[in-house]
């Protein structure tokens, strides 16, 4: 799935689907993926402190009608520390609307809204609210890639300013759909996201210290796995960082991605080294737009993507990426998890980035990895059962943390 490392509000802006707030609306039921029994009230509260809010700090909270209550509640925290909050709220109907009833012509308007409110804004405390993975079958891939790249400048301007950002969804927000996907209750799912969402940041942190300090040890990854994958690359460790579920001063120095985090945590993430990459990349599921790739096979040969194919299901991942722009075919990233908390399928065809000794690799933009890569088409794909090894010294083997 391609997901915006950099900032939610962004991505709204380009759908056109941003309604700012003052009242709920109406509110879809969700009663199994409810915030857990200490209450919303505590979420917020873990959010706020994890963005480092304090006084002044002009704060955009987004999300969904679905989770008005939890929205609320960010901000009067954040009203609580001193910041001024804005609440922007949308839901997969609206996303879809702006692309069936708005006509193309105003994909590619520059977003000088959205950059104003970017150059003014400090922090974002960001909730997923999609419940469907589907919500954009069937739109025309031009539409999609006009407004991703209308998007960049201002993608480019929250990492410039350092904006903080904490997210929580991380794609693992435990709806019906995603409960489907991974063959689990949604009940276990919610149950499951809301432990990992509250596991320590110091815990993940010093995993994910270990790693970054192993991948900064050599100078050639090789990442395999049993279905065939086979793949040489090198990182740039030092602008590798770690998504532990809280900002740190440490974090805010070394400034753009790494001014971000995504709960449920538990990631380093890391650049590649552009044209560094050798080799095959074979996921055996994938879920684009809905619909699942059926063994999708990516070779690469001096950094860049050559070929692209798969048994089945390919063709709305293939339009996308021939009407997308800039480094798309650049093998760009990885990502590795260490959240152990995270007892999660990784072969659904659905990313659970944070599962320790998950490994999802990226084409495309890779300015959220802390990367200098731009593109308006970013491709993050995992690799189920991976081994991965730094100079010949394996730090994941077989989908497990060595």
């Amino acid at each position: 799935m391609m997901r915006s490392r950099v900032v939610p509000l962004a991505a709204l802006l380009a759908l056109g689907g941003v309604v700012a707030c003052t009242r709920a609306k109406e509110q879809a039921p969700a009663a199994a993926a409810a915030a857990p029994s200490a209450g919303h009230q505590d979420v917020a509260r873990t959010l706020v402190a994890a963005a480092m809010i304090h006084s002044g700090d002009k704060v955009v909270v987004s999300g969904g009608v679905r989770d008005w209550d939890l929205l609320a509640n960010i901000a009067i925290e954040v009203m609580k520390a001193g910041g001024q909050p804005l609440v922007t709220v949308s839901d997969d109907r609206t996303d879809r609307r702006s692309y069936d009833e708005v006509p193309a012509t105003f994909d590619t308007t520059t977003l000088t809204f959205g950059l104003g409110l970017t150059n003014l804004m400090n922090a974002e405390i960001a909730v997923d609210y999609g419940e469907s993975d589907s919500v954009m079958a069937g739109v025309p891939a031009a539409r999609i890639a006009a407004r991703a790249k209308a998007g960049i400048p201002v993608g480019q301007a929250f990492l410039k300013r350092g904006v903080r950002l904490v997210s929580l969804g991380n794609g693992l927000y435990p709806t019906a759909q995603l409960a489907a996907r991974l063959g689990r209750p949604q009940a276990d799912v919610a149950d499951a996201f809301w432990k990992a969402a509250a596991l320590s940041p110091d815990t993940l942190r010093t995993r994910g210290a270990a790693l970054r300090a192993a991948l900064a040890s050599g100078r050639t990854l090789t990442l395999t796995a049993p279905n065939g994958t086979h793949l040489t690359f090198a990182v740039d460790a030092s602008k590798a960082f770690i998504s532990d579920g809280a900002l740190t001063p440490e974090k805010l120095r070394q400034g753009g991605a790494a001014s971000s985090t995504w709960l449920p945590a538990g990631e380093l993430l890391a650049p590649a080294v552009l044209g560094s990459a050798e080799g095959t990349v074979v996921v055996d599921r994938y879920v684009f737009q809905g619909t699942m790739i059926d063994s999708l096979v990516l070779h690469f040969s001096a950094g860049k993507l050559t070929s692209m194919s798969a048994k089945s299901g390919l063709d709305p991942l293939r339009a996308v990426y021939d009407a997308s722009t800039g480094g798309k075919d650049m093998f760009s990233y990885v990502d590795l998890g260490v959240n152990p908390a995270v007892q999660l399928p990784t072969n659904s065809g659905r990313i659970v980035w944070m599962a320790a000794g998950a490994v999802t690799v990226g084409t495309g933009d890779n300015t959220g990895w802390g990367g200098s890569n731009v593109s308006s088409f970013g491709l993050s794909v995992p690799v189920s059962s991976a081994t991965l090894a730094v100079d010949g010294r394996q730090v994941i083997a077989a989908g497990a943390l060595k």
